[in-house]
């Protein structure tokens, strides 16, 4: 009896040995250049599972995708544009669905990551350098484990390509890891001993005065965003699964906001929940090279109806219609002036059923 007692014991100790929570370490989460990682974009009406605390079920089981993929390069930052402006920075990544993004990050030795800048796409005012020279950002510190947290303030200067005027900035991050259990995913994959992190980001422009010819004063633009990610260091460096939120504000009016879900398993395409296809749905002109093009779709009641455009990474980049709507023939323009050039989708949920239509921008 002692015999099987030792057995039982030592069977329910690896047991609790193998399902536990991870650690991430600089040789475990830090990317090497030339790397790349594949994710299928999910529907953006994904229901964040906010379960946190030891040992629980994050359950995105019912997660669905748009059939669209995006793949994350980690680069050598010497061979970017702005190669100069991010000396120290030994990598940065970018997705080839938005190659003018990037991060510029820099590891330190066993003991963290800092974020030395960033390069983007800022609606309105186009490409953004942003320098963070005056104090980098702390995005990560090793050995990270669950309940772990630390904040960080970052300040630099940023500059508007388009004029060549720079400004200063400041920022703060809160960075959690609030979690960890088994992460359910659909087709049945489970995966154990997942650590999710949570970040929450804050940065605010000083106030921009443009010279002669333009004249004009730009005030502070605010760039706020929370970012929810779901690590298993065994299986991969990167996120298993990432959701993004992100806005942009100027005088308390919101210039753009988006929501981006990402996840290295694949996805059921959504269709369970879809507008029965004989519905009426019309995009014209389309492609298009207006400013605006025209969406029309009949509905046999009133309804509940919500319109998203979504860029090619699944991510919406623009809500057209939030709210109710009557029986027959509807009609509404999509501003398409502040959008590149390229492939979009026009996501159509009617009472909480969905259908998909692609707009090419020319």
């Amino acid at each position: 009896m002692k015999k099987n007692y030792l057995a039982l014991f030592t069977i329910l100790s690896f047991a609790t040995i193998a399902i536990a929570q991870p650690t991430l370490t600089s040789a475990n989460f830090t990317p090497a250049v030339g790397e790349t990682q594949l994710y299928y974009a999910a529907d953006t009406n994904t229901i964040i599972d906010n379960t946190i605390g030891a040992n629980v079920i994050f359950n995105y089981a019912n997660m669905q995708g748009y059939g669209q993929t995006e793949t994350r390069y980690i680069i050598d930052p010497a061979t970017t544009t702005h190669a100069l402006d991010f000396s120290s920075a030994t990598y940065a990544d970018t997705t080839g669905g938005l190659p003018v993004n990037k991060n510029y990050l820099k590891l330190n030795g066993t003991d963290s990551i800092t974020q030395m800048g960033i390069v983007g796409d800022v609606p309105t005012y186009g490409e953004i350098v942003g320098k963070y020279n005056l104090n980098p950002e702390t995005t990560m510190k090793f050995p990270f484990n669950y309940g772990d947290s630390f904040a960080d303030d970052y300040a630099g200067s940023f500059t508007m390509i388009t004029t060549g005027v720079t400004t200063n900035g400041t920022g703060n991050n809160t960075v959690t890891a609030d979690a960890w259990g088994t992460l359910q995913l659909p087709m049945g994959v489970s995966i154990d001993s997942v650590l999710r992190v949570r970040i929450v980001e804050y940065l605010e422009t000083d106030t921009i005065f443009l010279p002669f010819p333009f004249s004009t004063t730009i005030l502070p633009i605010v760039i706020s965003g929370e970012s929810i990610n779901y690590y298993k260091p065994s299986v991969s460096k990167y996120p298993l699964l990432s959701i993004i939120n992100g806005s942009y504000t100027q005088d308390n009016n919101q210039l753009d906001s988006s929501m981006g879900v990402i996840c290295q398993y694949p996805l059921n395409t959504v269709g369970v929940n879809e507008i029965n296809e004989n519905i009426s749905i019309n995009i014209f002109p389309n492609p298009t090279n207006n400013d605006i093009t025209k969406l029309s779709f009949d509905l046999e009641n009133q309804a509940n109806v919500k319109v998203a455009l979504l860029n090619s990474l699944g991510q919406t980049v623009k809500t057209v219609f939030n709210g109710s709507l009557p029986k027959g023939n509807n009609k509404m323009n999509i501003e398409l002036s502040d959008l590149s050039k390229g492939m979009y989708f026009v996501n159509l949920n009617i009472n909480n059923k969905t259908t998909t239509r692609k707009l090419l921008v020319e």
